[in-house]
C-alpha cells in the first residue's frame, strides 16, 4: 500500500471511530468532590476586653505669667499637692506698683482737666470739641489704670485649681518674659485612664454595651476601681489604626494615685445587649487578591458550591463572627477551601 495510502487509512479509521462515540462521550458523569461543610450558627463573641492603660491626670497645664519682669519668689515643691489659691510665683511688685501709681495720677489729672473744660464751656468760652477731647482723654487714663492694677494682679502666680506640682520649670532667679513656662500643674480631682482600642471593637460594639468597666492599677496600690467612659478619638491611629479611650473614676481620699504608673482597664459587654452574631469557622475564610474575605457556600439542591463575599469581626476559640453576607443554618466549605472553584459539584463529608 505504501506509506502515504497507510497514513490515508489510519485518518479515516481515526475519524469514524470519533462519531460512533460521540454518545459514549456525553455519557461521561462528573465526579463528585467529597468536602467537610460547617454549619453558620451563632458565634460565641468577647463579652470581655482588656487593655494596657496609661494613667493619666484629669488636666495637666504649664502655668505662666501674663506679665513680664523679674523673678523675686518660687514655692514649688515637686511632687507635692498644693491649694487652690495658692501663690507659687511671684515677679518683683514695684515696677507694677509704680505703674498703678502712675496711672491714678493720670486719672487724677485728666479729671481735672475735664472739670476745667467743662467750666469754662458752661461760660460760652470753650468749645463743644475741647470738652469731648477731654472726656476722650479722661477715658483712656481710667482704662490705663484699669490695666496697670490688672498686671499688678497678674504679677502673681496663684494656683488655679488643687493640684499636684509635676514639674519646676524654672528657679528663682532672672528675668521672667510673658507666656514662659514656670510650672507643670496636674488636676488629680478625677484619674483619667487612657487606652486604645483595635478598629473592630469600634465597629462591632458600642459604648452602652459595655455593662462594666474597671481598671486595675499595678504596684503598690494593688487594687480594682470602677470607672466610667469619658471620650474617644474618633479618628484612627495612622499606624496601628486603632481608636484613643478614656475613662476616668473620681480620687480617692487616702489612695495616692501617681500619673505614669501602670494599669489594665476590663470592659465587660452586656448579654443582654450584645448583638447577635453569626460565625463560621476559620478555616472556612479565603482571602481574595482584592483583600476582601469570603465562604464557600454549599446549595443542597444543587449540590454546588459558591463564592460569597462576607464582613468579619472578632474571632473565638477557632470561630470567626460574620457580621454580613451569610445567614443562618447555611452549610460553608471548611476544609481545603483553597482547592475549590466556583460552581463545583461537591458530596459532604460523613464521619462514620
Amino acid at each position: 500500500m505504501g506509506y502515504k495510502g497507510s497514513f490515508f487509512a489510519l485518518l479515516i479509521i481515526t475519524a469514524l471511530i470519533g462519531c460512533g462515540n460521540s454518545d459514549d462521550v456525553e455519557q461521561v458523569q462528573e465526579k463528585a468532590v467529597v468536602v467537610q461543610l460547617a454549619e453558620v450558627r451563632d458565634a460565641t463573641t468577647e463579652h470581655e476586653f482588656t487593655f494596657p492603660a496609661k494613667v493619666m491626670a484629669k488636666t495637666t497645664v504649664d502655668l505662666a505669667f501674663r506679665v513680664s519682669g523679674r523673678l523675686e519668689s518660687v514655692n514649688l515643691p515637686e511632687g507635692k499637692t498644693i491649694k487652690k489659691g495658692r501663690v507659687i510665683a511671684r515677679l518683683e511688685p514695684e515696677p507694677f506698683e509704680r505703674a498703678v501709681r502712675m496711672a491714678e495720677v493720670k486719672v487724677k489729672q485728666a479729671s481735672l482737666e475735664l472739670k476745667r473744660v467743662k467750666a469754662i464751656a458752661t461760660k460760652g468760652i470753650g468749645s463743644e470739641k475741647s470738652v469731648d477731647n477731654a472726656e476722650v482723654n479722661y477715658e483712656l487714663a481710667e482704662i490705663e489704670l484699669e490695666n496697670a492694677k490688672a498686671n499688678l494682679e497678674y504679677s502673681v502666680l496663684k494656683a488655679p485649681f488643687n493640684a499636684m506640682v509635676s514639674k519646676r520649670l524654672i528657679e528663682n532667679k532672672g528675668f521672667i518674659n510673658p507666656g514662659a513656662p514656670i510650672a507643670r500643674l496636674q488636676d488629680l480631682s478625677r484619674i483619667h485612664f487612657k487606652f486604645d482600642i483595635p478598629e473592630r471593637l469600634v465597629s462591632q460594639y458600642s459604648r452602652s454595651q459595655v455593662a462594666k468597666a474597671s481598671a486595675y492599677i499595678d504596684g503598690a496600690i494593688d487594687k480594682d476601681f470602677d470607672i466610667e467612659y469619658v471620650e474617644y478619638s474618633t479618628e484612627p491611629d495612622p499606624v496601628s489604626q486603632t481608636y484613643e479611650v478614656v475613662y476616668a473614676m473620681d480620687a480617692l481620699k487616702g489612695v495616692e494615685i501617681t500619673p505614669g504608673v501602670r494599669a489594665t482597664v476590663t470592659l465587660k459587654g452586656s448579654d443582654a445587649t450584645m448583638p447577635s452574631v453569626l460565625g463560621v469557622p476559620v478555616s472556612a475564610l479565603v482571602t481574595a487578591a482584592d483583600n476582601t474575605m469570603f465562604v464557600w457556600v454549599f446549595d443542597e439542591s444543587t449540590q454546588r458550591i459558591r463564592r460569597q463575599v462576607v464582613t468579619v469581626g472578632p474571632m473565638v476559640e477557632g470561630w470567626v463572627a460574620v457580621l454580613s453576607g451569610l445567614e443562618k443554618n447555611q452549610k460553608v466549605v471548611s476544609a481545603g477551601v483553597t482547592q475549590m472553584k466556583e460552581g463545583l459539584l461537591v458530596r459532604p463529608f460523613n464521619m462514620q
